[in-house]
């Protein structure tokens, strides 16, 4: 009787045991279940609607953060470089999006320059950026000013380094050149029918159609690089570019570059300071030093090596 007793214990507790190791395994199967992806697809609204930047408060991986196998390609410092850089061709599109199993949201994004390219949290929804993007504007329309619409124009210098666009110059994901090389439009006299300045840089872009002439190179121009279409032309060094004699705008400082040996000049550029007026200054007086801050400095050098 006692040993029949026993046995039976063995065996209750020998199936009790297997039991409670059958059912440990099953919840840590359940713990363990992997982040998947349920959706992933091509964003198809209009590409200026889809313009971002970064917020700095997530990094870029090779696929959705959460996933097994995921890589850091992009940390968060340089992301948030990216997003303060003073360069248009840095300007990120979104173009697809993902969302797991937990509901959370990536996208897949690029700079314009095609030096980046990877995924990033994106918050909860596909409606709308979140997390480590935020919606950008790369271009802000402004007003063609009384002068702008009643001047005539011509291209200062005509040639490989006056090019006109289909959009300002890295304002939309690959929107490039109309026309490269503008010497076959020397002659063309054009008017002004849109302004508006770049984001990144503040210069001022101005859309331009032949009123007279070839009007194969119609369309977005840095400002600086017109004069007006009266402007005499005389030969300096070897130089026909002339400084601008048009009216300058109450918000732009000109700038006149001169020949360093001769004092003769060779060309100008009018820099547009947004928010500026008329008599107020550029900068700031420190002990006898003119300072200008960080931004006029990056935006005014972009200008000047584009010319």
């Amino acid at each position: 009787m006692n040993i029949n007793l026993k046995k039976s214990l063995f065996v209750s507790m020998t199936a009790l045991g297997f039991f409670a190791a059958g059912t440990i395994s099953h919840s840590s199967v359940s713990a363990k279940s992997r982040v998947r992806v349920t959706s992933n697809s091509a964003l198809k609204t209009a590409g200026s609607s889809r313009n971002v930047t970064f917020t700095g408060s997530n990094a870029l991986y090779n696929k959705a953060a959460t996933l097994k196998g995921a890589r850091k390609v992009a940390s968060t410092s340089t992301l948030r470089s990216i997003a303060n850089s003073g360069r248009s061709s840095q300007n990120v599109r979104a173009y697809r999006v993902a969302k797991t199993n937990r509901g959370l949201v990536y996208y897949k994004v690029v700079t314009f320059d095609g030096q980046h390219r990877g995924w990033i949290y994106g918050g909860r929804s596909k409606t709308s950026f979140r997390g480590g993007l935020k919606a950008y504007s790369t271009f802000k329309q402004g007003t063609v000013s009384s002068d702008m619409q009643n001047g005539t124009y011509k291209l200062a210098n005509p040639g490989t380094g006056t090019a006109t666009y289909v959009k300002p110059a890295w304002t939309q994901y690959k929107v490039g050149k109309k026309a490269a090389d503008t010497s076959a439009y020397a002659d063309s006299v054009y008017k002004i029918d849109e302004a508006g300045t770049r984001t990144k840089e503040g210069d001022q872009w101005v859309h331009i159609y032949a009123y007279e002439g070839n009007a194969g190179a119609n369309g977005w121009i840095l400002a600086s690089q017109l004069k007006a279409a009266d402007s005499s032309s005389s030969s300096n060094n070897g130089n026909n570019s002339q400084p601008t004699t048009d009216k300058i705008a109450d918000n732009a400082l000109r700038i006149n570059f001169v020949d360093a040996a001769t004092g003769a000049p060779v060309k100008s550029m009018d820099y547009i300071k947004n928010g500026g007026t008329k008599g107020s200054t550029l900068g700031t007086l420190t002990n006898g030093v003119w300072q200008l801050g960080t931004n006029d400095q990056t935006a005014l050098q972009t200008q000047m090596n584009a010319r």
